[in-house]
């Protein structure tokens, strides 16, 4: 078996996740897992205090938050924005996106002050710089953000209920679902446009499967 090094480079070097444009450099990868090796053992020490994650095997963690997160860099250009993580809990997607993307600005906004202490802890861990953490429930903030972050928090009509708001003019919502999709996007208003990418990435030694879609959402003002 593959120790947990090996295993998570596989997977990011896996055919699925090429379309990511995650970096090449051997020893930018190196790094990379590195840190987030470092990101996986913080979660384990501070979990059962904490309660962080009802996943409690490493191998489940790397593909069911680290690899699960960095999907969504599928709807990420290569550029500097303002993004917002909304619910953010131990940081999923913000910290991994942040992590392989430094020139991207996220914001981890997370209610809870012991998740938020969690967060503190492993910005300060990962010299994060470009990750700001809020404490605060999200119709207490009133910045603007140009691509606004969920992971199955609420539906996707609640999701922009409650987040459009926070929104810039041309930003758009990215979430990741796997159940009820069809029935979840004929709940949307018109005036919403969707686009949507599917993965399946296959892991373990017994044909386990992490199947998601990552949902692109954009406000089309001339559908109003």
């Amino acid at each position: 078996m593959l120790n947990i090094e090996d295993f998570f480079k596989q997977l990011i070097e896996s055919e699925t996740t090429e379309k990511l444009k995650l970096p090449k450099d051997e020893n930018v990868v190196k790094q990379l897992i590195a840190k987030f090796l470092l990101y996986l053992r913080e979660i384990q020490k501070w979990n059962k205090a904490y309660n962080l994650t009802s996943i409690e095997d490493e191998r489940e963690i790397v593909v069911k938050h680290f690899i699960d997160s960095l999907l969504y860099l599928y709807y990420i250009p290569e550029k500097p924005l303002k993004i917002a993580d909304v619910g953010s809990g131990a940081g999923f997607p913000g910290v991994p996106i942040a992590l392989v993307r430094p020139s991207l600005k996220v914001f981890l906004i997370e209610p809870s002050w012991k998740k938020c202490a969690f967060l503190k802890n492993i910005k300060r861990k990962l010299q994060l710089n470009n990750v700001e953490i809020i404490q605060s429930k999200v119709e207490d903030i009133s910045e603007k953000f140009d691509i606004i972050l969920s992971r199955a928090l609420w539906s996707i009509k609640d999701f922009i209920k409650n987040c459009l708001h926070l929104l810039k003019e041309d930003g758009y919502f990215l979430v990741s679902k796997s159940m009820k999709l069809e029935e979840e996007i004929k709940g949307l208003p018109s005036q919403f446009k969707i686009e949507l990418e599917e993965f399946t990435i296959p892991y373990g030694a017994f044909s386990n499967v992490l199947k998601r879609y990552i949902i692109k959402v954009k406000y089309d003002s001339i559908r109003d």
